[in-house]
């Protein structure tokens, strides 16, 4: 399984056009899925929807927004990790006219149950268009015996597992809602024109919304005649928000989940630095995703900090893309063979998934004349999949989980690898821990969100390089 998205919705409260603000929302966005992209609104004339493949500003030239005009609305900026990704009817947002009216819906995260439900509902006679999990709530909705949008949504939520953050349109109602584990973020903040919700903190603040809210996990948000109600649907006894937002998916000037997501990864880099015990000569940041880590592990060991790589910018973020990582690694990353030349390197990384981008970039740095690599990376290593709604994939595919420290020296070549203890970045989170998921990084999975053959197959899982770190 590979969904990990971008989400927004928006409300004209003068009955405003909203379609340039949606825009905006999911341009913040597109960090969070660039394959494809999709928008439905609500005007005068009814219910307007596009969708296409490629980034935001490919799929919405001005020409088509203005066929987008409406003073209500939802968007999608896609990943995907569960269903094709070159269907167009993959394409969110997904919607449905029916008895109830008309539906649409926008998902980020991953459910842990989807084949059982969608086994249910085809039983049932549904017959599904798009084979994306995000599908499954349209349905649940028709199904439900609810008595009001309120009650099936809670009904929905009581039969659904895994991770999802959602904006929902029923009419000419905006619907908000999170899992009662809070595994994805979801924010939503308001000004006198507008009412805005989004995945990040970052998109409102770009729409010019200078306070925002964290929708709590098991509750749902609506926004209706020009007011908001928020009901707390289902609790869980312990929150599982996802640590990688904060070590990799969120913008850096996002706070997600209580956390400046910059001030987070730039204290993880200088615990990692607290730990250096070879002789270095620079610093040099992976573009971006290592750079808030590398100043921090710069200062704590007063080594310089030097772009001894450059990132073309007219490249998209090869962790989230689905093939030809090593081509693109090449096609993005332009190394300055004058500043690394003859140089001892501390290569400063957010995380290692498959491996196959860090050993392309150990190979171009020595191309270009480096002298040593050392390859450090400012989170633990990953040894599990993720069921939640990022692409870490199969434990077979995953670098760490099947060898030792030296073992991965060898396979990427470096001259050495070292990683965050799963403690130290506790400690960095302090008290907040106890709300985050570390699955990936250890294979223990609440029981309470996968099913019972996951739990089982990890129950005695413990990769050997967990010892070591």
């Amino acid at each position: 399984m590979k969904e990990f998205c971008g989400i927004a919705g928006a409300v004209g409260k003068r009955g405003g056009d909203i379609s340039e603000l949606l825009y905006s929302l999911l341009f913040s966005l597109q960090h969070r899925g660039q394959e494809s992209a999709g928008m439905v609104t609500l005007g005068s004339s009814g219910f307007k929807t596009h969708r296409d493949f490629g980034q935001v500003k490919e799929v919405f030239d001005p020409a088509t927004l203005s066929t987008l005009r409406g003073h209500l609305g939802i968007g999608h900026t896609r990943y995907s990790t569960v269903g094709n990704s070159y269907s167009i009817n993959n394409v969110q947002p997904l919607y449905v006219s029916s008895r109830e009216g008309f539906m649409a819906v926008a998902h980020n995260g991953t459910l842990t149950n989807y084949k059982e439900l969608r086994r249910e509902l085809e039983e049932k006679g549904y017959v599904f268009h798009s084979s994306t999990d995000s599908e499954i709530f349209l349905y649940l909705f028709l199904i439900s015996k609810g008595d009001s949008p309120e009650k099936k949504f809670s009904e929905i939520m009581s039969k659904v597992k895994g991770a999802y953050s959602l904006v929902f349109l029923v009419n000419d109602r905006l619907y908000f809602l999170r899992d009662p584990w809070g595994f994805r973020p979801l924010v939503f903040g308001e000004n006198e024109d507008y009412f805005v919700v989004a995945s990040e903190s970052a998109a409102l603040r770009q729409a010019g919304m200078t306070s925002f809210q964290e929708l709590n996990p098991g509750s749902l948000g609506v926004f209706e005649n020009n007011k908001l109600k928020i009901f707390n649907i289902v609790s869980s006894s312990k929150k599982e928000q996802c640590v990688f937002e904060l070590i990799y998916f969120s913008r850096p000037d996002s706070v997600t989940f209580g956390e400046n997501v910059y001030k987070f990864r730039r204290e993880c880099g200088r615990r990692l630095g607290m730990l250096e015990k070879r002789e270095i000569d620079i610093v040099v940041p992976v573009p971006d995703s290592g750079l808030p880590a590398s100043i921090g592990y710069s200062v704590a060991t007063g080594i310089p900090l030097e772009f001894g790589l450059m990132r073309s910018h007219f490249t998209g973020r090869s962790f989230i893309e689905p093939s030809e990582r090593e081509k693109k690694v090449r096609m993005k990353l332009l190394p300055i063979r004058e500043v690394i030349q003859g140089k001892r390197l501390a290569l400063i990384d957010d995380s290692l998934v498959r491996g196959t981008t860090s050993k392309e970039i150990v190979k171009l740095l020595r191309e270009n004349g480096a002298r040593e690599v050392h390859l450090r990376f400012a989170s633990p290593p990953i040894v599990a999949p993720c069921f939640f709604g990022i692409d870490i994939p199969t434990t077979e595919e995953l670098m760490a989980s099947s060898r030792t420290l030296k073992e991965l020296v060898e396979t990427l070549d470096a001259d050495s690898v070292g990683y965050l203890p799963l403690r130290v970045l506790k400690d960095v989170l302090s008290v907040n821990s106890q709300n985050f998921c570390f699955s990936c990084f250890s294979g223990i999975y609440n029981p309470d969100t996968v099913p019972k053959y996951t739990m089982t197959k990890f129950q005695d899982y413990h990769p050997r390089i967990l010892d070591e770190v």
